[in-house]
């Protein structure tokens, strides 16, 4: 039939009207059409889904889209499990009269040459073999011009491999029914709910996409029909009532659990064949999943099982905390120690509760459940040592300083793992430590953490050496025991080592080798990720990339611990408070932040390169506000934490260049530029050539300041370090311009560090003719006039009348000094 339905269509074959206005699904309507199939949309397609899914609303919405020639529509019911009643029915879809045989059927759509869409919902209700069988032949048989779409709640019971195989089949499921964050949006919209995009994540979250349930929470959130109990119903009466009483009590009891096996379930409810009712509970699309983590896990939809446990405590109030502990003890004895202390604290068991604890805490921190661990622990009191030792691992893992000192006061304190938790928080508060190799346990889990404190004291006082040899012996350790959050912190450990050594692109490669291994454990956002984002802001700052040095500190600080602090992480909140006032326009208020945070940093709490640059950077800022008091104050704490270093003289020459004293201040850069000044941060020696070059061009000796600003650019090139050019300010570009095409192989470099200097204020830049500035920006290459006029397609005559016009406009005699000029002026 073509087009729309007549008004006198049975209720059955009409397509169903959707109330209230459902979500425009635009995907997955493209993904009905099949357009992107190499050899065109297939003939059969399957839409399964639980209840609530969408199947209906999705195919009405396409059928009333994308209407062919011909449309049937059959909602179908117990009635047509009758092969006459059937047929019959198919063929009264269609519009027509005749014979009611799926060859028939299917020889008088192929005649009629149209496109036909026959759509059958609710097919799981097909039982009747006749029916099932004629079906399949209607399947086998599908004449180029007929789209078959079965939706259902279960797969129909067909025999759908061999379509699947032959590439026929177009299979739609609860993945991709499943609501994405967009349309959530829409439907909240619909229903005028106002939420944040965190909170359509958490709804999302609660309901898996589910769009029943998100539905009614939005109906419920507008004081619509739906109420708090409007779930808990719609799953009892569309998906619990549909199976048997054992199987709603296997249901009950193994919901207690995330995820179930058919081992747990066993052990759970006693059914030997739990193995087969979680199998046929996941075909059946009863919002049961099976994962893909090996071992045959399954999960409950998180709707369901909230249903599900409240109706466990209502019919057997005394029976989940038993169930909790046979979980406990399954788990324990499954190796799996993270689910079985979840259990033990739920079933209330403090003696399995500690022996856990004790015995697989420090394994479980070392393997990124420290968070986790320390939720669970703080629910009750610890009382034996061991679970007390591994209580204080997971807050000190978390900086949580005063809930590490009250677990430690309550332990034996000689053990080496009390030692080395002992140097742990010294380490976090900032606190000198031994930096001695720990002597071996032979516990791998004690060994890696004492490592790994070991290497970060020798980060702290610059030998890396020796810290890069102990995080590979503590990266080996790890490794082998499989300790992956352990892992992490070694491959953190290595970027801040080749950052010390001043081998920043490397460091920016190891810190982007530690976030990718953490993004594929879910822990991007985790307090170790901290220094990593850190240290690539830095370098993206150093580069002048603002908004990858934006992108990297905000994500930095929004891992910082909410409780503590420790001091080594306030120099992400300088470099946030640095980075603000170069990218907005100075202001006093930025200035302050600097200094506040500044401030706040010890020297003796981070390494010593970390609190170099922060010092350079504290410098130049205050000096550039005109906050001298500030500036004096950088150079004094300098003198007291890097005495004799490179930066140590360079703050000192910094503060004379700023009176006016050039003198004093390039005697002050003397064991700097040669190189007997040990360095810290590797752009101390970029920052000094450049003060000296600046110092040259006061006294007005600029042979040697072209020197001094080539030697700048020869540190600075392998670095891409673009930063201290800026920071030099207007003398540095006079110097470039002044240099250009005399920097030999830096010439790019010293073009690329000249381009990213703010140029001058000039006057309106129409003085030059438009042919005038075309022929400018041909005077800084090595061709002749005669090739220049041959590019130009003008005369040499003319170019040579046009040169005239640039240099009496620039005021300038010679090609060279035009070019300059132009470059002074920022026309090129």
């Amino acid at each position: 039939m073509p087009g729309q339905q007549p008004q006198s269509t049975p209720p059955k074959s009409r397509i169903p009207v959707t109330t209230p206005a459902p979500v425009r699904r635009d995907r997955l309507l493209t993904l009905l059409d099949d357009i992107g199939n190499p050899s065109g949309p297939r003939p059969v397609t399957v839409v399964s889904g639980p209840a609530g899914s969408g199947k209906t609303t999705l195919l009405a919405a396409w059928a009333a889209d994308r209407s062919p020639a011909r449309l049937a529509w059959l909602t179908l019911d117990d009635r047509d499990n009758d092969a006459t009643t059937f047929w019959s029915a198919i063929w009264d879809a269609l519009g027509d009269n005749g014979p009611a045989t799926p060859a028939d059927i299917a020889a008088a759509i192929g005649h009629s040459g149209v496109p036909v869409h026959l759509i059958l919902d609710e097919a799981d209700r097909l039982r009747d073999e006749d029916v099932l069988t004629g079906l399949e032949t209607l399947l086998r048989q599908t004449p180029d011009n007929l789209r078959l779409v079965l939706a259902a709640r279960t797969p129909p019971n067909l025999h759908l491999s061999r379509l699947r195989l032959e590439g026929r089949l177009l299979e739609i499921g609860l993945p991709e029914l499943a609501f994405t964050h967009t349309e959530a949006a829409e439907l909240f919209a619909l229903h005028e709910v106002e939420l944040s995009p965190d909170q359509i994540d958490e709804a999302l979250h609660r309901t898996d996409g589910w769009p029943a349930g998100l539905r009614l929470i939005a109906m419920s959130m507008s004081d619509e029909t739906a109420d708090d109990r409007a779930m808990a119903d719609y799953l009892s009466e569309e998906v619990l009532s549909a199976h048997p009483a054992h199987v709603r009590q296997f249901l009950r009891a193994t919901s207690i659990c995330e995820l179930v096996s058919a081992e747990l379930a066993t052990a759970l409810t006693g059914q030997a064949d739990a193995g087969e009712i979680l199998d046929r509970l996941d075909r059946a699309n009863a919002l049961v999943t099976r994962t893909t983590e090996p071992g045959g896990w399954y999960r409950y939809h998180p709707a369901l099982r909230t249903v599900l446990l409240a109706e466990l405590d209502r019919r057997q109030p005394l029976v989940r905390t038993n169930l909790h502990q046979i979980a406990a003890e399954w788990f324990r004895d499954a190796g799996l120690p993270l689910a079985a202390l979840t259990h033990a604290v739920a079933a209330d068991q403090p003696g399995l509760i500690e022996d856990l604890a004790g015995s697989c805490g420090l394994r479980l921190i070392l393997s990124g459940h420290s968070a986790e661990l320390h939720t669970l622990l703080n629910q009750r009191p610890v009382t034996s040592s061991a679970a007390a030792l591994a209580a204080a691992a997971a807050a000190l893992d978390l900086s949580d300083l005063p809930a590490a000192d009250l677990y430690l006061s309550t332990v034996e304190r000689d053990t080496p793992l009390h030692a080395t938790l002992v140097q742990q928080r010294a380490l976090l508060a900032g606190q000198a430590v031994d930096d001695a190799a720990p002597d071996p346990t032979g516990d791998d889990d004690v060994d890696t953490l004492a490592l790994l404190n070991q290497a970060n004291a020798l980060i702290g006082r610059g030998d890396h050496t020796r810290a890069e040899s102990v995080v590979q012996r503590a990266q080996k350790l790890a490794i082998s025991n499989g300790l992956d959050n352990a892992i992490l912190r070694c491959l953190v450990q290595l970027a801040s080592i080749a950052g010390a050594r001043g081998e920043l692109s490397q460091m920016d490669t190891q810190a982007a080798n530690a976030i990718a291994y953490a993004t594929d454990r879910g822990w991007e956002r985790s307090v170790p990720c901290l220094p990593a984002y850190t240290m690539r802001a830095a370098l993206a700052y150093l580069r002048l990339d603002s908004g990858a040095a934006r992108k990297f500190v905000t994500a930095a600080r929004e891992m910082l611990p909410p409780k503590a602090i420790p001091p080594a992480a306030l120099a992400t909140l300088a470099l946030d408070a640095i980075i603000a006032f170069d990218d907005d326009p100075p202001s006093e208020a930025a200035a302050e932040m600097v200094r506040d945070r500044w401030r706040r940093l010890t020297a003796a709490a981070m390494a010593p390169q970390l609190f170099a640059y922060v010092a350079l950077a504290a410098q130049r800022i205050a000096l550039t506000s005109g906050l001298i008091d500030w500036a004096v104050e950088v150079a004094q704490r300098v003198e007291n934490d890097l005495t004799d270093t490179a930066e140590h003289f360079y703050v000192q020459a910094a503060l004379q260049a700023h009176r006016s004293k050039p003198i004093p201040a390039r005697k002050l850069l003397v064991p700097v530029l040669s190189g007997d000044a040990r360095v810290a941060a590797a752009t101390t020696p970029i920052d000094s050539w450049l003060l000296e070059a600046v110092l040259l061009s006061r006294m007005d000796d600029y042979h040697r300041a072209h020197g001094a600003i080539a030697k700048a650019l020869a540190l600075a090139e392998p670095l891409s370090a673009l930063r201290p050019f800026r920071a030099a300010g207007p003398p540095v570009r006079d110097l470039l311009v002044k240099g250009a095409g005399r920097f030999g192989k830096l010439d790019r470099f010293a073009s690329n560090a000249l381009a990213a200097l703010p140029a001058p204020r000039t006057g309106p830049v129409d003085q030059l003719t438009s042919r005038e500035h075309d022929l400018l920006i041909e005077l800084p290459s090595m061709r002749t006039t005669e090739e220049i006029a041959d590019s130009m397609f003008v005369s040499v005559n003319t170019v040579k009348t046009h040169l005239r016009g640039i240099y009496r406009k620039l005021g300038v005699n010679h090609r060279r000094d035009a070019v300059a000029v132009a470059r002074e002026r920022g026309l090129l």
